[in-house]
């Protein structure tokens, strides 16, 4: 059902979108689930290509903040750090600093599908008006205070290397 509005619609969530002599535009909303597309001729015959709807489209950038955030204070290279004290030590201030970090990466974890689970719940009009939420705290979970954020490297260094192999 194609919308009639004085005003363009937005391109992220409309499709179609023409302009009439008098002013108005008219736009079909994009699909709010993942579809399959046969772009080849003979139909259902042919390979169909996945189509991200507006519900997989907008829960990407929740889980690209997670991520950012996670590498932003506890980089792979902390995370084996960690995990290599929780395998071998019981106690001690490294054993709870090393907790807490793998804590809160679940936490951040937990937030993150719990966002995007109810992105999955939204309807056209609520999706059309989300706004992920922004990497402070809150609503995403704080890091440990012995958590800091470590200093980005640059892509091919040996310090590169070592945090993302």
């Amino acid at each position: 059902m194609p919308i009639i509005t004085h005003d363009r619609p937005d391109p992220k969530y409309y499709r179609n979108i023409i302009q009439y002599d008098d002013g108005n535009w008219a736009a079909d909303p994009l699909p709010v689930d993942d579809t399959i597309v046969y772009p080849v001729k003979g139909g259902y015959g042919s390979v169909g290509l996945p189509q991200p709807g507006l519900r997989t489209t907008i829960s990407k950038p929740v889980a690209t903040i997670a991520m950012q955030l996670i590498n932003k204070y506890a980089p792979n290279d902390l995370q084996r750090n960690a995990l290599y004290v929780l395998a071998t030590q019981t106690s001690g201030t490294v054993w709870t600093n090393a907790k807490a970090m793998m804590d809160w990466i679940v936490a951040v974890n937990a937030f993150r599908d719990a966002e995007i689970a109810r992105v999955k719940a939204l309807n056209f009009n609520e999706l059309v008006a989300y706004l992920p939420p922004v990497g402070v705290f809150p609503p995403w979970p704080a890091p440990p205070s012995g958590l800091t954020p470590v200093a980005s490297v640059r892509v091919g260094s040996a310090a590169h290397k070592l945090r993302f192999s």
